[in-house]
Protein backbone atom coordinates (compact mmCIF):
# COMPACT_ATOMS: atom_id res chain seq x y z
CA UNK A 1 0.00 0.00 0.00
CA UNK A 2 1.36 3.14 -1.07
CA UNK A 3 2.00 5.80 1.89
CA UNK A 4 -0.50 8.78 1.79
CA UNK A 5 1.08 12.22 1.07
CA UNK A 6 1.80 14.34 4.68
CA UNK A 7 -1.19 16.59 5.62
CA UNK A 8 -0.82 20.31 3.97
CA UNK A 9 0.86 22.60 6.53
CA UNK A 10 0.98 26.60 6.51
CA UNK A 11 4.18 26.47 8.50
CA UNK A 12 2.88 27.32 11.40
CA UNK A 13 2.25 25.49 14.91
CA UNK A 14 -1.14 25.57 16.69
CA UNK A 15 -1.53 25.98 20.10
CA UNK A 16 -4.47 26.79 22.59
CA UNK A 17 -3.42 29.81 25.03
CA UNK A 18 -3.86 27.40 27.89
CA UNK A 19 -1.25 25.51 26.62
CA UNK A 20 1.02 28.59 26.60
CA UNK A 21 0.76 29.66 29.74
CA UNK A 22 1.58 25.72 30.93
CA UNK A 23 4.77 25.72 29.38
CA UNK A 24 5.75 28.77 30.34
CA UNK A 25 5.25 28.25 33.61
CA UNK A 26 6.91 24.82 33.42
CA UNK A 27 9.92 26.83 32.54
CA UNK A 28 10.36 28.80 35.65
CA UNK A 29 9.15 25.55 37.70
CA UNK A 30 5.81 27.13 38.63
CA UNK A 31 4.48 23.61 38.10
CA UNK A 32 6.11 20.26 37.32
CA UNK A 33 5.58 18.83 34.03
CA UNK A 34 2.37 16.76 33.81
CA UNK A 35 0.53 19.13 36.65
CA UNK A 36 -2.65 20.60 36.29
CA UNK A 37 -2.39 24.45 36.20
CA UNK A 38 -5.02 25.70 38.62
CA UNK A 39 -7.70 28.39 37.24
CA UNK A 40 -6.89 31.08 39.56
CA UNK A 41 -3.61 30.63 38.13
CA UNK A 42 -3.91 30.35 34.83
CA UNK A 43 -6.48 33.17 34.58
CA UNK A 44 -3.55 34.93 35.64
CA UNK A 45 -1.21 33.74 33.15
CA UNK A 46 -3.63 34.53 30.95
CA UNK A 47 -3.90 38.50 31.70
CA UNK A 48 -0.14 38.65 31.36
CA UNK A 49 -0.09 36.97 28.01
CA UNK A 50 -2.36 39.32 26.71
CA UNK A 51 -0.59 42.12 28.44
CA UNK A 52 2.79 41.02 26.40
CA UNK A 53 0.40 40.73 23.12
CA UNK A 54 -0.77 44.32 23.95
CA UNK A 55 3.37 45.72 24.06
CA UNK A 56 3.80 43.96 21.05
CA UNK A 57 1.99 45.41 18.95
CA UNK A 58 3.46 49.15 19.73
CA UNK A 59 6.79 47.31 18.19
CA UNK A 60 6.54 47.20 14.08
CA UNK A 61 9.29 44.33 14.48
CA UNK A 62 6.41 42.37 16.63
CA UNK A 63 4.14 43.09 14.18
CA UNK A 64 4.14 40.34 11.06
CA UNK A 65 2.22 42.12 8.50
CA UNK A 66 0.88 45.52 7.53
CA UNK A 67 -2.16 45.18 5.32
CA UNK A 68 -4.58 47.86 3.70
CA UNK A 69 -8.31 48.16 3.64
CA UNK A 70 -10.55 51.17 1.60
CA UNK A 71 -12.79 53.40 2.71
CA UNK A 72 -15.36 55.67 0.77
CA UNK A 73 -14.71 59.36 1.01
CA UNK A 74 -17.59 62.25 1.83
CA UNK A 75 -17.87 64.89 -1.07
CA UNK A 76 -16.84 68.00 1.50
CA UNK A 77 -15.72 66.09 4.39
CA UNK A 78 -12.42 66.47 5.51
CA UNK A 79 -11.99 64.88 9.01
CA UNK A 80 -12.93 61.05 9.87
CA UNK A 81 -12.66 59.12 12.39
CA UNK A 82 -11.67 55.82 12.32
CA UNK A 83 -11.93 52.56 15.14
CA UNK A 84 -14.53 50.90 16.44
CA UNK A 85 -18.10 53.21 16.18
CA UNK A 86 -16.20 55.54 14.02
CA UNK A 87 -16.86 56.62 10.12
CA UNK A 88 -14.39 54.44 9.41
CA UNK A 89 -15.62 51.29 11.70
CA UNK A 90 -12.86 49.27 11.75
CA UNK A 91 -10.64 48.16 15.04
CA UNK A 92 -8.39 51.29 15.44
CA UNK A 93 -4.81 49.98 14.02
CA UNK A 94 -1.85 50.33 16.56
CA UNK A 95 0.05 52.55 13.14
CA UNK A 96 -0.67 53.64 10.33
CA UNK A 97 2.18 53.45 7.54
CA UNK A 98 0.75 55.26 4.77
CA UNK A 99 -2.46 56.04 2.69
CA UNK A 100 -3.48 56.21 -0.86
CA UNK A 101 -5.96 58.09 -2.71
CA UNK A 102 -7.92 55.59 -4.70
CA UNK A 103 -9.39 57.48 -8.02
CA UNK A 104 -12.35 55.53 -9.19
CA UNK A 105 -12.87 57.25 -12.44
CA UNK A 106 -12.52 53.73 -13.77
CA UNK A 107 -14.17 51.55 -11.01
CA UNK A 108 -12.64 48.48 -12.66
CA UNK A 109 -9.32 49.88 -12.89
CA UNK A 110 -8.66 52.38 -10.00
CA UNK A 111 -6.01 54.70 -9.86
CA UNK A 112 -3.82 54.90 -6.36
CA UNK A 113 -1.58 58.36 -5.41
CA UNK A 114 0.34 57.86 -2.24
CA UNK A 115 -1.38 60.85 0.17
CA UNK A 116 1.80 62.46 2.17
CA UNK A 117 1.55 62.13 5.63
CA UNK A 118 1.80 65.44 8.00
CA UNK A 119 3.10 65.43 11.22
CA UNK A 120 1.23 67.48 13.88
CA UNK A 121 4.31 70.61 12.92
CA UNK A 122 3.62 70.02 9.24
CA UNK A 123 -0.12 70.40 9.55
CA UNK A 124 0.15 73.58 11.42
CA UNK A 125 2.71 74.83 9.20
CA UNK A 126 2.54 73.96 5.76
CA UNK A 127 -1.57 73.95 5.92
CA UNK A 128 -2.47 77.67 7.05
CA UNK A 129 -5.81 77.13 5.07
CA UNK A 130 -7.22 74.10 5.77
CA UNK A 131 -10.40 74.76 3.75
CA UNK A 132 -9.25 74.68 0.07
CA UNK A 133 -10.86 72.52 -2.09
CA UNK A 134 -10.26 70.11 -5.04
CA UNK A 135 -10.73 66.24 -7.08
CA UNK A 136 -8.81 64.09 -4.41
CA UNK A 137 -6.89 64.99 -0.91
CA UNK A 138 -3.00 64.61 -1.15
CA UNK A 139 -2.02 65.19 2.41
CA UNK A 140 -3.32 64.11 5.55
CA UNK A 141 -2.64 64.70 9.37
CA UNK A 142 -3.29 61.56 11.67
CA UNK A 143 -3.80 62.85 15.42
CA UNK A 144 -3.62 59.16 16.66
CA UNK A 145 -6.24 59.26 19.30
CA UNK A 146 -7.59 56.62 21.25
CA UNK A 147 -9.77 55.35 21.11
CA UNK A 148 -10.71 57.10 18.00
CA UNK A 149 -7.62 58.70 15.57
CA UNK A 150 -9.12 61.66 13.77
CA UNK A 151 -7.78 61.43 9.52
CA UNK A 152 -8.03 64.95 8.48
CA UNK A 153 -7.37 65.64 4.85
CA UNK A 154 -6.03 67.97 2.67
CA UNK A 155 -7.40 69.17 0.01
CA UNK A 156 -10.86 68.49 0.60
CA UNK A 157 -12.99 66.54 -2.56
CA UNK A 158 -15.90 67.97 -3.41
CA UNK A 159 -16.42 66.89 -6.99
CA UNK A 160 -15.67 63.05 -7.30
CA UNK A 161 -16.80 60.21 -5.58
CA UNK A 162 -13.15 58.53 -4.21
CA UNK A 163 -11.97 56.19 -2.02
CA UNK A 164 -9.03 56.14 0.39
CA UNK A 165 -6.98 53.57 0.65
CA UNK A 166 -5.35 52.93 4.68
CA UNK A 167 -2.33 50.47 5.10
CA UNK A 168 -1.70 49.87 8.61
CA UNK A 169 -0.23 47.22 10.97
CA UNK A 170 -2.16 44.38 11.89
CA UNK A 171 -1.96 43.78 15.61
CA UNK A 172 -1.34 40.28 16.80
CA UNK A 173 -5.05 39.18 18.44
CA UNK A 174 -5.34 39.40 22.11
CA UNK A 175 -7.24 36.26 23.62
CA UNK A 176 -10.20 36.05 25.68
CA UNK A 177 -10.22 32.71 26.68
CA UNK A 178 -8.13 29.61 27.84
CA UNK A 179 -9.44 27.54 25.00
CA UNK A 180 -8.47 30.02 22.33
CA UNK A 181 -6.57 28.26 19.62
CA UNK A 182 -3.54 30.81 18.42
CA UNK A 183 -1.77 30.43 14.91
CA UNK A 184 1.02 32.35 13.84
CA UNK A 185 4.00 32.09 11.34
CA UNK A 186 7.34 30.53 12.43
CA UNK A 187 8.86 31.39 15.04
CA UNK A 188 6.43 32.95 17.34
CA UNK A 189 5.37 30.12 19.33
CA UNK A 190 9.01 29.96 21.21
CA UNK A 191 8.86 33.36 21.17
CA UNK A 192 5.59 33.76 22.89
CA UNK A 193 6.09 30.55 25.83
CA UNK A 194 9.91 31.95 26.52
CA UNK A 195 9.54 35.66 26.84
CA UNK A 196 6.03 34.63 28.66
CA UNK A 197 8.13 32.84 31.16
CA UNK A 198 10.02 36.15 31.91
CA UNK A 199 7.06 38.37 32.83
CA UNK A 200 5.47 35.48 34.63
CA UNK A 201 8.49 34.71 36.88
CA UNK A 202 8.13 38.49 38.02
CA UNK A 203 4.29 37.86 38.28
CA UNK A 204 5.14 34.58 40.44
CA UNK A 205 8.40 35.88 42.36
CA UNK A 206 10.62 32.73 40.94
CA UNK A 207 14.36 33.24 39.06
CA UNK A 208 14.37 33.17 35.96
CA UNK A 209 16.70 30.01 34.18
CA UNK A 210 19.84 31.54 32.36
CA UNK A 211 18.49 28.77 29.55
CA UNK A 212 15.52 30.12 29.59
CA UNK A 213 16.31 34.05 29.25
CA UNK A 214 18.72 33.44 26.40
CA UNK A 215 16.29 31.80 24.84
CA UNK A 216 13.76 34.34 24.92
CA UNK A 217 16.47 36.65 23.34
CA UNK A 218 17.24 34.99 20.83
CA UNK A 219 13.54 33.53 19.78
CA UNK A 220 12.22 37.45 19.79
CA UNK A 221 15.47 38.66 18.12
CA UNK A 222 14.74 35.76 15.21
CA UNK A 223 11.02 37.11 15.23
CA UNK A 224 11.85 41.03 14.55
CA UNK A 225 14.79 40.11 11.92
CA UNK A 226 11.59 38.20 9.79
CA UNK A 227 9.59 41.35 10.52
CA UNK A 228 12.74 43.80 9.65
CA UNK A 229 11.32 46.11 6.52
CA UNK A 230 13.65 47.57 4.39
CA UNK A 231 14.62 50.90 4.88
CA UNK A 232 16.12 52.10 2.21
CA UNK A 233 16.19 56.09 1.52
CA UNK A 234 15.14 57.22 -2.10
CA UNK A 235 14.40 60.78 -3.47
CA UNK A 236 10.62 61.43 -5.05
CA UNK A 237 12.11 61.96 -8.58
CA UNK A 238 13.67 58.04 -9.16
CA UNK A 239 10.52 56.00 -9.29
CA UNK A 240 11.14 52.97 -6.65
CA UNK A 241 10.78 50.11 -9.00
CA UNK A 242 12.16 52.11 -12.45
CA UNK A 243 8.46 52.24 -13.71
CA UNK A 244 6.84 55.63 -13.81
CA UNK A 245 6.87 58.47 -12.21
CA UNK A 246 3.61 59.64 -10.93
CA UNK A 247 5.09 62.51 -8.56
CA UNK A 248 7.45 63.57 -11.24
CA UNK A 249 4.29 64.04 -13.74
CA UNK A 250 2.05 65.02 -11.52
CA UNK A 251 3.73 68.31 -10.55
CA UNK A 252 5.37 68.90 -14.25
CA UNK A 253 9.20 67.87 -12.79
CA UNK A 254 11.13 66.83 -15.88
CA UNK A 255 12.25 63.08 -15.73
Amino acid sequence: MPIPPPPASNNSITLSALQIVSSALRLIGVIASGETIDISTANDSLTAFNQMLDSWNSDRLAIFTTGFQDFPLVLGKQTYTMGGGGDFDVPRPPRIDGMSAMLLDNPANPIEVPIMMYTVEQWQLQMPVKQVDSSFPQVCYDDGGFPLRALSFWPIPINEINAVRIYSWQPLSVTSTLNTALAFPPGYSEAFRYNLAIRLAAEFATAVPAAVAQIANESLARVKSMNNPELNLRSDLIPFDGGYNYKADLFGIPF
